[in-house]
């Protein structure tokens, strides 16, 4: 696809094969000279959004060079769907950390998950959920952000998860609506009981 795309495989638009017509994606982008993009862009890439799955991933990205496809994909969703940057500044971050960079899978899996690739599907992914599968117990947030640990109250709460329901300040610097980062029926859980984890597992 990158080789038969050309230079279109960059483009703001990306390279969706469907020919129906739909509603394009309305970009913030710093080609405008948006600066106001700059405060949630740094804080995006340097791994302080206040969402526990992304900073870390990006922490683990900037000190090893490496990430996993799955807190990738989180991270795009964050600075794409819930911060509506353009694309191609991940991409080219990304680009510039990654050790085992490719340029067609780099690429094209920011398409993909920008949801202006070959498969134009949207995909939100809700990261507080998706810690609570793929992270249940904490082990990879907490290797990255040391600084949960000093509003952690014991070992069975669920901080690492939603550090913003235990610190006032934590919830201040949040970039963007902790509740749009959970699925409706994690949010029901949480409504319901006041906690995300069966009670089995603490």
């Amino acid at each position: 696809t990158c080789m038969a795309s050309g230079p279109n495989f960059y483009q703001l638009d990306g390279i969706p094969i469907s020919k129906k017509k739909k509603q394009p994606v309305v970009w913030k982008s710093f080609e405008d000279g948006n600066k106001e993009l700059e405060p949630h862009w740094t804080r995006w890439a340097s791994g302080n959004t206040g969402l526990p799955l992304v900073d870390a991933a990006m922490r683990e990205l900037i000190n090893t060079g490496y990430c996993s496809n799955r807190v990738r994909q989180n991270v795009a969703s964050v600075l794409t769907k819930d911060l509506g940057i353009d694309w191609r500044a991940g991409a080219e971050l990304f680009q510039l950390l990654l050790e085992d960079h490719c340029v067609g899978a780099n690429w094209g899996n920011w398409l993909y998950f920008s949801g202006v690739g070959p498969d134009p599907k949207q995909r939100h992914f809700r990261t507080v959920s998706q810690a609570l599968k793929y992270d249940e117990t904490g082990s990879y947030v907490m290797k990255w952000l040391p600084e949960l640990k000093k509003v952690m109250k014991d070992n069975d709460d669920e901080t690492f998860l939603r550090p913003w329901d235990f610190c006032e300040k934590w919830k201040k610097n949040m970039i963007v609506n902790p509740e749009s980062q959970y699925t409706w029926q994690d949010m029901s859980s949480l409504n319901e009981t006041g906690l995300l984890r069966s009670k089995a597992l603490h």
